[in-house]
């Protein structure tokens, strides 16, 4: 999945997240959702948004623009 924006952050962290109710992912939701209203910088939804991915055991990866690729359960 790649996420551009803090919006799709919050459709991944809402609809594909691997696990729920994590500590991490309920704080970036609230702040993806402070972003939407304008409330909150995207650097730091970035911030929330990588702290639930190490919750939840989601690998980030960044490509050359800075857009975020996740991919949850890393084949081992």
């Amino acid at each position: 999945m790649v996420l551009r924006s803090p919006q799709d952050a919050l459709y991944a962290l809402v609809s594909d997240w691997p696990i729920h109710d994590g500590v991490h992912q309920q704080r970036a939701i609230d702040f993806c959702r402070a972003w939407l209203a304008g409330r909150m910088p995207a650097e730091t939804v970035r911030q929330a948004f990588i702290l639930a991915a190490l919750e939840a055991g989601v690998v980030i990866t960044d490509d050359a623009n800075g857009t975020a690729n996740s991919v949850s359960n890393p084949p081992v």
